[in-house]
């Protein structure tokens, strides 16, 4: 009896195979053959899956930002407190560093070789999934759960100049001060979770290192000439 194969499971898995091949020695640097040498498929069955290293690159690329957000929906989906929510997403951040630094590079990589209106649409699916899922997940404001993906994109890009997570779960801890009074507290208390944030922002946000402001302007003693008024000049004619 031959053995059922689940093409759609075994897709994915040549599709994890590949990620870090992409991201490790970059999708220019490789081409379907050396792929199929790597993942350990012949070239025949890698083709058969995906017509084009392009067309690799951008399931690719749609399939681990889907996986990402499920996963995230999955974990908190029995979890009712808001705070508790929070707390899961500030940790599966944390998590996901490297993953999001793979995605970083397979999106410019999918930028560079991809017709400009795919990849616009592509990026608009992947933005759509994270910010729902978020505005959802954490019951906050679609524009909100926008700031905060855009916010991870700059130091998923960031992050690839500095090795190890010291500095990824150093922004990601800033970022947690500031958003929790807004996301956890925000719900219960309008009024105390405003004056929190603003205590937030003077402390986290302004420079302490500045000057206090001086607010009294000196007045600097100008010598102003006297204008020379109508009648003046007309004596000064006369007197010539």
């Amino acid at each position: 009896m031959p053995k059922i194969v689940n093409h759609d499971e075994y897709r994915e898995k040549m599709l994890e195979k590949c990620l870090y091949l992409f991201t490790r020695r970059g999708y220019s640097n490789i081409n379907m053959k050396q792929i199929a040498a790597e993942i350990g498929v012949s070239t025949g069955t890698l083709y058969h899956y995906f017509p084009s290293k392009e067309k690799m690159l951008v399931e690719m690329i749609a399939w681990v930002g889907d996986k990402n957000v499920a996963e995230y929906i999955r974990r908190t989906s029995s979890v009712e407190s808001i705070h508790d929510r929070f707390d899961m997403i500030v940790d599966f951040w944390k998590e996901k560093s490297e993953l999001y630094e793979n995605i970083m590079l397979l999106a410019i990589d999918v930028y560079r070789n991809v017709d400009i209106g795919q990849w616009k649409e592509l990026y608009s699916f992947f933005t759509a999934r994270y910010i729902d899922a978020m505005s959802e997940r954490l019951n906050i404001s679609r524009q909100l759960s926008r700031s905060i993906f855009i916010y991870f994109i700059g130091l998923s890009f960031h992050s690839l100049a500095f090795d190890g997570t010291k500095e990824y779960n150093k922004h990601v801890d800033f970022l947690d001060a500031i958003l929790r009074s807004l996301v956890v507290d925000a719900p219960n208390d309008i009024e105390k979770a405003a004056q929190k944030f603003k205590d937030i922002t003077r402390n986290a946000l302004m420079n302490k290192c500045l000057p206090p402001r001086n607010t009294s302007i000196k007045k600097k003693k100008i010598k102003i000439k006297k204008a020379i008024l109508p009648h003046q000049t007309r004596d000064m004619i006369a007197k010539v």
